[in-house]
């Protein structure tokens, strides 16, 4: 299992688009960031996520239509 999990980080408003790269990631965590307004859509690379949990982002309003590649995902929490 690899993961990326970032906590503490109170005015993340964007991920960077590099985080596509981490085509191996198992589990992306980055709930509670209420200023996050977007994604970047290279994050439906990620063809190796099994959970993705983004609740209780307030601000982000819509979701990149890449997601739809995430065919190994179980568990999404928005």
């Amino acid at each position: 299992m690899i993961t990326f999990d970032i906590h503490g980080c109170k005015n993340l408003t964007s991920l960077p688009k590099e985080l596509g790269n981490l085509t191996s990631l198992t589990t992306f965590d980055i709930s509670w960031y209420e200023k996050l307004t977007s994604l970047p859509k290279e994050l439906g690379n990620l063809i190796s996520l099994t959970i993705f949990d983004i609740k209780e982002c307030r601000n982000l309003t819509s979701l990149p239509k890449e997601l739809d590649n995430l065919t190994s995902l179980t568990i999404f929490d928005i």
